[in-house]
């Protein structure tokens, strides 16, 4: 009977993980450009090393989990860069953010250009500012 409960939760679980994370990111910066160029669509690049820190948590919370990021994102070429992957994602994100802190967002466009400084302070303020700016960029 344990068994039983336990695959339930797992499936569950797994199914609840999937339903949260919906948006489909690019994580080869050349395939997201050649996107980009065809969709006439901006390439939203989130900057990581893939460990969790607070600032992770926030922009999780209050960037991709929000319903607001879930209506815009489709105005969006999705890129996430890791900088724990290759040294090639490594001079990407630091050329785009000025800088080596991680997480980050950079807006950019179809020929690599950025469109706005990137969000490299990872604050309630500054990520709502963030996402009014997101806002003008997009369909909506």
């Amino acid at each position: 009977m344990k068994k039983i409960a336990i695959i339930i939760l797992l499936i569950v679980s797994v199914n609840l993980s999937a339903q949260t994370n919906t948006q489909n990111w690019f994580t080869d910066y050349k395939k997201a450009i050649k996107t980009s160029e065809t969709l006439k669509n901006p390439i939203l690049v989130f900057v990581t090393d893939n460990s969790t820190n607070e600032n992770y948590t926030v922009l999780q919370d209050e960037v991709f989990n929000s319903d607001q990021f879930k209506k815009y994102s489709s105005s969006f070429v999705l890129l996430k860069l890791d900088i724990s992957a290759d040294d090639y994602n490594k001079r990407l994100a630091a050329h785009y953010t000025k800088s080596k802190i991680v997480p980050a967002l950079v807006l950019i466009d179809e020929k690599g250009n950025t469109i706005e400084k990137a969000l490299t302070e990872i604050n309630s303020k500054t990520v709502s500012e963030f996402m009014t700016f997101l806002k003008t960029k997009t369909k909506y």
